[in-house]
């Protein structure tokens, strides 16, 4: 009698604990951290094919959906990606070695074909333009792929890190609408995307190499960087780029983590010389004097005033002697031996992205004490770039990134073989395409610093582009988000993302 006792009270003790067991089960199941996280950016593009968006947030977006033959790490150094090494038998012949078992999302293998493909297509895109015209074949043998140039290119393998590896099938299939319609071999595939709103990425349940920890990425497009902040802060986003006044903020938020991050991000004011006004070297010059670095730095904490479109971290930076400093008297001197004044001002449009830039107004406010009335043109970013790109501007006021780590990016903005691309202020110098030639074809460190301080020097005097901040990067996210990647060159990362 006693053993039917025991055994009944160790039945209603083993029921008690399966009972707690199951419901402490579906209390983690109601409190279960979402495996989802909405990433906030400034702009979302229009197009998301990189290398025609020619976009730094299209680039981030698509890199978790295509791969590429190489990366750069946040040293800006190269690492294998598809292509597991590399050589180059002479300084016109680089060969890559292809990984094994990548797929594209439609269950096609990647092909050499594909890759050979890949780079052809770049004579058809504007934007590659001058990297496919140095391209004189490109082949494959087996898993070896061989390009190979018609003259040296000492940032051929920077250039290349960027390149896309595409579905040539679909791509030919597609047409005009492959860009939108993308199929990569990456972890994530396009479960939804407006063009300037959001993007939507889910992971790839048959990816070859592992499915992704994170099961759904949403990239939404919020110019304001006060409104970006309050996202994160109300929970309604887990990582965005925020401003430095929100950096505070955010480390003093115990459920975020701030994180700063010197980059290669470079702002500038870009005037177009290849039309009035700014075809007057004078004219440009007086737009230089007028910008007050130093106080408009004040305005957007984070910001360095700069003197040169190369990255400060670069060694082949150069604060030249003849760049103009800020002075509203030469400023207006300068305006004045022009024929312009208060009495007949100097009319222009300046056009950017973004609502309500404080530092442009703040220029806006001190060229009006020299005589000169700028209107300010708020485009959305996929007009904007349209326009920079053709030409159709007056003056621009924007930023991009060297993605590349290549002295080349930078010295293109002074090239003609680069118009609309990086050269967007449309400048002609005869010295300075020498410059970017003997750079281009040079393995020597002294004789490229060299030429990329002459060719500062050039820009100084012409003064094409205002340089005007190298820019601390700021970003908040979500305390239980791991594993991103936040580079140098001002790209970011969740593809080994994973929500703890």
């Amino acid at each position: 009698m006693k053993k039917s006792y025991l055994n009944l009270f160790l039945t209603l003790v083993l029921c008690l604990v399966i009972a707690a067991s199951f419901s402490a089960c579906r209390g983690r199941q109601t409190t279960a951290v979402s495996n989802e996280i909405t990433v906030i950016m400034a702009s979302i593009g229009n197009n998301m094919d990189p290398q025609v968006a020619n976009f730094t947030n299209t680039t981030i977006k698509m890199n978790h959906v295509y791969d590429t033959l190489l990366r750069l790490d946040d040293s800006l150094g190269l690492v294998p990606a598809v292509a597991t090494s590399w050589r180059t038998p002479n300084n016109l012949t680089y060969e890559f070695v292809i990984g094994e078992g990548y797929r594209f999302h439609n269950g096609d293998p990647l092909t050499m074909d594909d890759i050979i493909f890949s780079f052809e297509r770049l004579s058809n895109i504007p934007q590659t333009a001058s990297l496919s015209n140095r391209i004189a074949s490109v082949s494959g043998a087996g898993n070896v792929l061989t390009i190979t140039l018609t003259a040296p290119n000492s940032a051929f393998l920077r250039d290349v890190a960027p390149i896309i590896l595409v579905n040539r099938r679909h791509v030919l299939a597609s047409g005009d609408a492959y860009a939108n319609n993308p199929i990569g071999t990456g972890p994530y595939v396009v479960e939804e995307y407006i063009p300037g709103d959001r993007m939507v990425l889910r992971a790839w349940e048959d990816h070859p190499f592992g499915r992704a920890r994170l099961d759904k990425i949403t990239f939404r497009g919020i110019a304001e960087e006060v409104a970006r902040y309050i996202a994160l802060e109300s929970g309604d986003a887990n990582f965005a780029p925020i401003g430095a006044r929100d950096f505070a903020r955010a480390q003093d938020n115990n459920s975020l983590i701030a994180v700063e991050k010197q980059t290669t991000n470079t702002n500038f004011v870009s005037m177009n010389t290849g039309m009035p006004p700014f075809d007057n070297v004078n004219i440009r010059r007086a737009m230089a004097h007028a910008y007050d670095k130093e106080s408009f730095a004040r305005i957007n904490p984070g910001r360095v005033p700069i003197d040169s479109m190369f990255p400060t971290m670069f060694a082949t930076y150069h604060s030249a002697s003849g760049t103009p400093q800020f002075s509203v008297d030469e400023a207006r001197r300068l305006l004045t031996a022009e024929g312009y004044s208060a009495a007949n001002p100097l009319r222009f449009d300046v056009i950017t992205y973004g609502a309500g830039d404080p530092i442009i107004e703040a220029y806006q406010a001190i060229l009006r004490t020299v005589g000169v009335e700028m209107s300010i043109v708020n485009m959305e970013f996929g007009v904007f770039l349209e326009q920079m790109m053709r030409g159709e501007y007056q003056m621009l006021s924007g930023g991009w990134n060297n993605t590349t780590g290549s002295e080349l990016s930078a010295m293109a903005s002074y090239w003609t073989g680069s118009f609309g691309q990086s050269n967007i202020s449309f400048f002609v110098n005869d010295r300075a395409d020498e410059l970017y030639d003997i750079v281009l074809r040079s393995t020597n460190q002294n004789e490229i610093i060299t030429s990329t301080r002459e060719v500062q020097e050039i820009a100084a005097q012409y003064m094409p582009i205002i340089p005007t901040f190298r820019n601390n990067v700021f970003y908040g996210m979500s305390r239980n988000l791991r594993g991103v990647e936040i580079l140098t060159n001002a790209l970011y990362s969740f593809r080994e993302a994973y929500v703890e």
